[in-house]
């Protein structure tokens, strides 16, 4: 069976639907303390859980979810975005979350876990799938612009080179980075591209927009460098308070995110969303129906 947390509701209906799989939707009841409880009926000996875990409250959900869940024979969870994950270094007297949380999961009756364009990767010792949005992504752009040679690809900053590289040469396009210059208050100083976009279509490519600020001073350098139009691409829409703004007023022409963070919100006209309902269901079917199958 498919089951979700609150916050992943819309996309597991479409991954139940594909998969022809019951979805269960579980009882989440709130004390007046607002302390949670969740339930189910019945039993369920095969289960695959997506969620998301944005906030402090969609971990406490996911966790005992997967606490009510510990009779369960088989657990795949599919964690389409992992929240703390940019908490991934080791530094004296600072918490190192990314790590805390993976540990945290380990100690649940999890068989194996799906994680989508993560920050990080984190340290599970159980079997662990990394996929991306990175196909989806190329054929959206491959589909939609006919000219690559007028196309570059970058990277907004060091941290996702490989991907926006990676992309590059499967599209068989330009591709460049921008440096990040920061105060010592760790405050965004300025953003300057590194190579040629002059008269160029450039497409930011990223794994998640939080605030905005970044993804919107690269497109104003790139703009100011003499490129002719930005779009960009980011797989997690995490869209915190007053990113909207930025980004409808920004020089980004386009904005197209995936749906692995459900947001009950109005969009601006140039943001648009694709799923990502086909990477989990293929994956599934891969991975998690002949193990069912066997046991």
């Amino acid at each position: 069976m498919i089951l979700c947390t609150r916050n992943s509701a819309d996309l597991a209906t479409l991954v139940s639907e594909k998969l022809e799989l019951p979805l269960v939707k579980p009882n989440v009841r709130c004390f007046n303390n607002k302390e949670i409880c969740v339930s189910f009926r019945g039993y369920i000996d095969h289960a695959t859980v997506i969620a998301a875990t944005e906030t402090d409250n969609d971990w406490i959900e996911l966790f005992l979810l997967l606490d009510a869940l510990r009779s369960a024979k088989d657990i795949t969870l599919c964690l389409t975005y992992m929240g703390y994950a940019r908490q991934d270094q080791q530094n004296p007297n600072e918490s190192m979350a990314a790590r805390m949380f993976a540990g945290l999961l380990e100690t649940m009756n999890i068989s194996r876990c799906i994680m989508i364009d993560n920050h990080s990767e984190p340290l599970l010792r159980i079997p662990t799938q990394h996929i991306s949005a990175r196909t989806l992504f190329e054929r959206d752009i491959a589909d939609k612009y006919n000219s690559l040679d007028q196309i570059v690809l970058v990277s907004p900053d060091l941290g996702g080179v490989r991907r926006a590289y990676d992309m590059s040469r499967s599209l068989k396009c330009d591709f460049i980075i921008c440096n990040k210059a920061k105060t010592v208050f760790g405050e965004l100083k300025r953003i300057d591209p590194i190579g040629s976009v002059k008269d160029k279509l450039c497409i930011l490519i990223d794994d998640m927009i939080d605030s905005g600020s970044t993804i919107c001073h690269a497109a104003e350098a790139l703009i100011r460098a003499g490129a002719r139009g930005v779009v960009a691409y980011c797989t997690h829409g995490v869209l915190s308070k007053g990113s909207l703004e930025r980004l409808a007023s920004s020089d980004i022409s386009e904005i197209v995110l995936t749906d692995s963070l459900q947001k009950d919100i109005v969009f601006p006209s140039k943001i648009r969303k694709i799923s990502i309902d086909s990477l989990l269901v293929d994956t599934i079917r891969s991975i998690v129906q002949p193990i069912c199958c066997v046991s």
